[in-house]
C-alpha cells in the first residue's frame, strides 16, 4: 500500500521513532546540506558545510544528500507534513541549478575527477554509491511527490553517466568496466531499473544491466553459498538491483537469486536480531559465534535486507519473509535512534558480551558532524515505518494482507475502506499480543473483499483467538494466515489475541562446542541481558522450562533481561522505556548489556 495511504498512530512506539526522525529532517539546513554542490558548480556558497562524512574535503561528500530526498519525500508521504514539502523542495530546486551551471548533466558535491580515477582503477571511494544516491533522491521526489524537475534532474544525469560507461567500453572494454565494478557502486542497477520502469528508454535499461555485477549475482545465479569475506552492503543493493530487474523484466533467474540470496543469508549469516555482518563483511557460513563484537550488523545493511524481503513477499506471500521483516524492523531499526534525539544514531548494532551502543564501533554519532552511510539508511528507514505493514492484492475478490501489527490507519482507496488497527503494547506480564481492528467502508461500497492477518511463526497456538463482532473465529497454526471474506459494514470490529511465549535460538554456528549460545526471544522481541559483574553464563541446572529460571518484572517497560547473579531466579522486564533514565540507573547501577548469552546446563 502506498505510503500516502497508511498513517502511523504517533503515541506508538513506531509512531513516535519516525516524528523524532522527521524533527530531524526539519532541523537540517538547505544551503549546509547542498554547499558542497554549489561548490562544485562555482556557485555562490552561503552558510558552512557539514561535517563529518559530508565534510568538504571527504570523497564521499554529498551522499547523504539523496537519502535526505528520498527520506523526505516518504516521510512527506507518510505525514503531509507542509513545512517538510517546502524544505525538500529547496533542496531539490538547489541542485537542480547547480546542475544547469556545470549544464553536462553531471551532478555531485565533488569533481568529475573522481570518475576519471574510477575508470583507470586508481584508488578513489565508492563515487558510483553517492551518484546513486543521488539519483535516487529525485526518483522518490517524483514518485513521492510528483515533482517534474526531480525527473528531469536525474534522467539528464543518466544521459551523462550512459556516455561515460559507453565511452569505457568502446576505448578499453566490457571488462574495464566489470573490472571498475569491484569498486562499492551502491545499487545503481535497483534505480535505473525503477527509472526505466517510469520511462521506457532502453538506454536506462541497457545501463542498469551494466551495473548488475555478474562477478557477484552470477554466484547466486548456479546457487554457490561462497558470499563469505565479501562486502555486505556492497553486494545486497545489487540483488535488489536484480529483484527490480525482474519487476520490470520478468526474467525469472533475476528472481531466483533474490530468493537464494534470502536463504543463504538468512540459514547461514544472520544473527538473532535479523541482521548480517561482521566489521561489514560476511563471515565464514554457520560460524557466527565467533563474530560477536562491537562491529556487527551495520545499519545499512538491515535496511538493505529489508527490502530484499519485502520484495519476496509481494511475489510469494510467504509468512516467512513477513515474520524476517518484522524481526529485523523491530531489533535492527528501531534499535538504531537513540530514543526521542533527533539526529542521533549507532551505525553499527554490537552484540558482544558486555558491549553497548555507546561503546559501539563509532558509537552514537551526532546531529551535524557524523553523516555516516549509516545516517542515510537511517533517516530513510524512519520514513518509512509505515511501509509494508499493508499489501493489496488484485482479483475478482480483491483482498488486503495486514503482515506487520503497528498501530495505523489505512485509507484502502481500491477497497473503498478505511481501517483502524490499534495494537497493545507488548508486556512481560501479560504475555499476549492484541490488537483491534475497526472497518469503516466508504459510501457507495458494496463490494465484498477478503482480509488475511499474519499469524507469526512466534505465537503460540494455544490460547490464540480471533473474532468479529464478538462471533469468535477459527486461528489457524502459526506460519499462516487468518483469512476472511465478507461485505464489511460500518463498524465492523475484529480483535485478535496471539500468545507470545519466551523461546530460545541457537546462534547460526555447525560446531558442536557453540551449541550452548543462544538469543533468548519474546515474541520478535530479541532480549538483552544485565549483569553487576563478569558472570555471563545463565546457569539453569536441572530446570526443564523457562518459568523455572525466569520471570517477569510487573510494570516496568523495557525490553531486557536481568540477570542477578546471587538470585536463583532470573527475571525478565518488557518492552518500550522506562519513565526515566533515572529510574533505570537506579534499577541496575553497574549494568551490562549483551545481546547473546550461553545457557549451561541444560540443552
Amino acid at each position: 500500500m502506498s505510503l500516502h495511504d497508511v498513517r502511523l498512530d504517533w503515541d506508538s512506539l513506531h509512531g513516535r521513532a519516525q516524528q523524532t526522525s522527521l524533527e530531524y529532517l526539519l532541523m537540517l539546513d538547505v544551503d549546509r546540506l547542498v554547499w558542497s554542490f554549489r561548490k562544485t558548480a562555482n556557485l555562490s556558497t552561503p552558510g558552512l558545510p557539514y561535517g563529518g562524512w559530508e565534510a568538504p574535503d571527504t570523497e564521499f561528500r554529498g551522499h547523504f544528500v539523496g537519502p535526505y530526498l528520498r527520506a523526505s519525500a516518504q516521510m512527506w508521504a507518510s505525514t503531509h507534513n507542509d513545512t517538510l514539502k517546502d524544505k525538500m523542495s529547496a533542496v531539490l530546486s538547489a541542485l537542480a541549478t547547480c546542475q544547469e551551471k556545470i549544464s553536462t548533466g553531471y551532478l555531485s558535491a565533488f569533481p568529475a575527477e573522481l570518475f576519471d580515477r574510477f575508470e583507470a582503477i586508481k584508488p578513489v571511494w565508492a563515487p558510483y554509491y553517492t551518484i546513486h544516491k543521488i539519483l535516487a533522491g529525485p526518483l522518490d521526489q517524483y514518485t513521492f511527490a510528483v515533482n517534474t524537475q526531480a525527473l528531469r534532474v536525474m534522467t539528464w544525469m543518466v544521459e551523462y553517466f550512459y556516455k561515460r560507461v559507453q565511452n569505457v567500453i568502446l576505448i578499453y572494454s566490457i571488462e574495464r568496466h566489470w573490472l571498475s565494478l569491484n569498486e562499492e557502486t551502491g545499487g545503481m542497477n535497483d534505480v535505473l531499473y525503477r527509472l526505466y520502469s517510469i520511462t521506457g528508454d532502453q538506454k536506462h535499461l541497457v545501463l542498469a544491466h551494466l551495473f548488475d555485477k555478474p562477478c557477484f549475482l552470477g554466484l547466486l545465479a548456479v546457487q554457490a553459498d561462497i558470499i563469505s569475506s565479501f562486502h555486505a552492503n556492497t553486494h545486497i543493493p545489487v540483488v535488489i538491483g536484480s529483484q527490480w530487474g525482474y519487476e520490470v523484466t520478468s526474467d525469472p533467474l533475476y528472481k531466483a537469486i533474490g530468493t537464494y540470496f534470502m536463504d543463504i543469508v538468512n540459514s547461514s549469516h544472520s544473527y538473532a536480531t535479523g541482521g548480517t555482518s561482521v566489521g561489514e563483511f560476511w563471515s565464514e557460513p554457520k560460524r557466527l559465534a565467533s563474530t560477536l563484537e562491537q562491529e556487527n550488523e551495520e545499519s545499512c545493511t538491515t535496511y538493505n535486507m529489508l527490502k530484499v524481503s519485502s520484495h519476496l513477499f509481494t511475489w510469494t506471500k510467504e509468512v516467512a519473509y513477513a515474520d524476517y521483516y518484522e524481526r529485523a524492523v523491530t531489533n535492527g531499526v528501531l534499535s538504531i535512534q537513540r530514543g526521542r534525539d533527533p539526529g542521533v544514531m549507532i551505525y553499527m548494532l554490537p552484540l558482544g558480551r558486555g558491549d553497548s551502543k555507546a561503546r559501539s564501533h563509532r558509537g552514537w554519532g551526532t546531529k551535524f558532524d557524523s553523516f555516516w552511510c549509516c545516517y542515510g539508511t537511517g533517516i530513510e528507514s524512519f520514513s518509512k515505518l509505515g511501509d509494508s505493514i499493508y499489501f493489496e492484492e488484485g482479483g475478482k475478490t480483491p483482498g488486503f494482507y495486514i503482515i506487520q501489527y503497528i498501530s495505523s490507519s489505512l485509507d484502502w482507496k481500491s477497497g473503498q475502506i478505511v481501517l483502524d488497527e490499534k495494537v497493545d503494547p507488548v508486556v512481560s506480564w501479560d504475555p499476549y499480543l492484541r490488537t483491534t481492528l475497526t472497518f469503516s467502508p466508504k459510501e457507495g461500497a458494496g463490494q465484498s473483499s477478503s482480509l488475511n492477518l499474519r499469524i507469526p511463526i512466534w505465537a503460540s497456538s494455544s490460547g490464540a483467538k480471533a473474532a468479529i463482532n464478538a462471533q469468535d473465529l477459527p486461528v489457524p497454526a502459526p506460519s499462516s494466515f487468518l483469512s476472511l471474506t465478507r461485505n464489511w459494514s460500518p463498524g465492523d470490529k475484529m480483535t485478535l489475541q496471539l500468545p507470545i511465549r519466551l523461546r530460545t535460538e541457537a546462534i547460526k554456528d555447525d560446531r558442536p562446542q557453540y551449541a550452548s549460545i543462544q538469543a533468548i526471544l519474546y515474541g520478535p522481541y530479541l532480549l538483552a541481558g544485565l549483569t553487576s559483574d563478569d558472570c555471563w553464563d545463565i546457569k539453569t541446572g536441572s530446570a526443564t522450562s523457562f518459568s523455572d529460571w525466569i520471570t517477569p518484572i510487573p510494570r516496568l517497560t523495557i525490553l531486557t533481561w536481568f540477570l542477578c547473579p546471587k538470585s536463583p531466579v532470573t527475571q525478565v522486564l518488557s518492552s518500550q522505556t522506562l519513565t526515566s533514565p533515572s529510574q533505570w540507573r537506579r534499577s541496575q547501577k553497574h549494568a551490562r548489556m549483551l545481546l547473546c548469552m550461553r545457557l549451561s546446563g541444560s540443552s
